[in-house]
């Protein structure tokens, strides 16, 4: 065999096992959305009930990554200071940078509770959607400013009752990893609601679905979660600041 058929044969045999990573990943990833979504949908009506925040149904959310986890042997995660997380009824607002669409399930394989603000769009993908808005995640249309002033609304609801919200403050998923501007809103939020903001750095996500691809790669995910950040005596600017050079620290 020459050294050029070699060549594409090992080519040949890389993009099959990438193709067969890439389908079966995506059809675990299906199944489990289909599972977990119909198991929030049918209990919702009662636990409403008893448990008005939906903690439960949050805990399915959980449920849902750490199975997509285990389903696939091609991605490790590594969770860095779980002390550092909100003991439970203690309000927080948590900031994590935004590398992939795979983001939200490396933070849900934390298993903590919160609420993050996601775009409204997501809410109408079936299954996925739909258990979302039964869990009470909070929807934003970025473009609309009163769909902005609703979904702090919203956010302020849940800090008032105990429960931590998640934002992406870059406001989109960055292209080449590195931090983009920070948008000031979820700084502002804390220093409103006099809570602390503790920094999250997602390292690795970037690689397991890179953004533009629908075919995940091998890849190790670091989730690292910084110490508290008090917004009683500085300005939001300067949490937003020191959020910011926490998460870069790790990257």
């Amino acid at each position: 065999m020459s050294i050029s058929q070699k060549i594409n044969e090992e080519i040949r045999e890389r993009d099959f096992k990438n193709l067969f990573r890439g389908v079966f990943t995506w059809i675990n990833v299906t199944v489990f959305t289909v599972f977990y979504s119909s198991l929030i949908l049918i209990f919702f009506p009662f636990v409403y009930l008893i448990d008005r925040e939906r903690h439960s149904l949050h805990f399915l959310a959980n449920l849902w990554a750490k199975s997509i986890k285990i389903a696939n042997p091609w991605w490790q995660f590594e969770v860095i200071g779980t002390e550092n997380l909100a003991k439970k009824g203690e309000a927080v607002v948590y900031v994590a940078n935004h590398q992939s669409q795979a983001d939200i399930l490396a933070l849900f394989i934390i298993s903590t509770r919160f609420r993050w603000l996601a775009k409204e769009s997501l809410f109408k993908v079936p299954f996925f959607g739909w258990g979302m808005r039964a869990v009470g995640y909070v929807p934003v249309n970025r473009t609309s400013k009163s769909s902005g002033e609703k979904s702090m609304k919203l956010s302020s609801r849940h800090l008032r009752r105990g429960t931590p919200m998640v934002f992406f403050p870059e406001g989109t998923r960055s292209e080449d990893g590195r931090l983009k501007e920070f948008k000031s809103g979820a700084f502002r939020l804390a220093k409103a609601m006099h809570v602390p903001v503790v920094p999250i750095t997602l390292n690795g996500c970037a690689n397991l679905l890179p953004k533009g691809s629908l075919l995940p790669k091998l890849a190790k995910v670091t989730i690292t979660i910084h110490p508290k950040i008090q917004t009683a005596e500085i300005t939001a600017n300067e949490v937003m600041q020191k959020a910011r050079e926490s998460i870069s620290s790790k990257l």
